[in-house]
């Protein structure tokens, strides 16, 4: 099944009260089509005139037959694939860093193939992700929040190769994905990465009856559990003390003992702070969680 980019496809909110505008079994493959971050409207030489309300699009929601509140997804990414040029930009009150500019965006546009060109010549790996991967919440959600449903997470793990695991609020789950990026380093300091264009390709599995608090992302070799909130500190003690229970549970140790696997196997992770709430992960290793 293919899902395009087109403009009935396209939400701006996490709802309960959305319709799907697609379903899928169990196992089933989706191809789906996402729109850049700024839908379109910020580009080099632009006069800056943006519909803020327009921002952040995401493409869905997708029902997943048989899906319940109670349940889990696990949705696989296989493969993204984007657009020739991608674009980055700084405004000012955006980011981590005060500064000054001339117009209202500051714009690159940065081309993407096997490798990313970005100013100055520097030339990194493609770094694949999805920005944002949510169901629908029991409450309307902003795209750009994050939050227990997923949402605007930009956890550069949330790529090729890796399953990020989420808990069901709606019958059917409702999944919709926005906000892909080429390439994005940890915490997404100016408030970007490389956003463009994409389609991706998703797997999702449903397990019945599976309690979960919040997402979590599974590598071949780690498991990240992420976690949202208004401080740093505090959306890291909420991660970590995720991870603890799962290790407890896992390895049957008493909180105490996982929590010193936890400080000598994991890391923290600082994925975004620039999305009101701040969004971390604690990451161990596979083989200390039941995942």
């Amino acid at each position: 099944m293919r899902l395009d980019r087109v403009e009935k496809n396209i939400r701006y909110l996490f709802s309960p009260e959305q319709a799907p505008v697609a379903t899928i079994a169990p196992g089933e493959t989706i191809t789906v089509e996402t729109r850049d971050a700024s839908n379109g409207q910020i580009r080099p030489g632009g006069a800056g005139l943006v519909d803020r309300a327009r921002l952040l699009p995401i493409t869905g929601p997708i029902a997943v037959t048989g899906a319940e509140p109670g349940d889990a997804i696990a949705i696989t990414i296989e493969s993204i694939r984007f657009v020739p040029v991608g674009h980055a930009w700084i405004r000012e009150g955006n980011g981590l860093r005060p500064f000054r500019l001339e117009t209202p965006y500051h714009v690159h546009a940065i081309p993407v193939g096997e490798r990313v060109l970005l100013p100055g010549g520097l030339s990194i790996p493609l770094r694949p992700m999805l920005g944002i991967v949510g169901v629908s919440p029991k409450q309307p959600v902003s795209t750009r929040s994050p939050g227990e449903h997923g949402g605007n997470l930009d956890c550069p793990d949330i790529s090729p190769g890796n399953t990020l695991w989420l808990p069901v609020f709606v019958p059917g789950a409702n999944i919709s994905i926005g906000d892909a990026h080429a390439a994005m380093g940890d915490g997404e300091v100016s408030g970007t990465g490389v956003e463009t264009e994409a389609s991706a390709d998703l797997i999702v599995t449903l397990h019945k009856r599976r309690l979960l608090d919040g997402p979590v992302v599974v590598t071949p070799d780690k498991t990240v559990f992420l976690s949202s909130g208004p401080t740093l500190e505090g959306a890291i003690r909420k991660a970590l003390d995720r991870a603890i229970e799962a290790i407890a549970l896992h390895r049957h140790l008493h909180e105490n003992d996982a929590y010193v696997v936890a400080s000598v196997s994991g890391n923290i992770r600082i994925c975004q702070v620039v999305n009101g709430d701040v969004t971390v992960g604690y990451e161990v290793p596979r083989e200390a969680s039941p995942w």
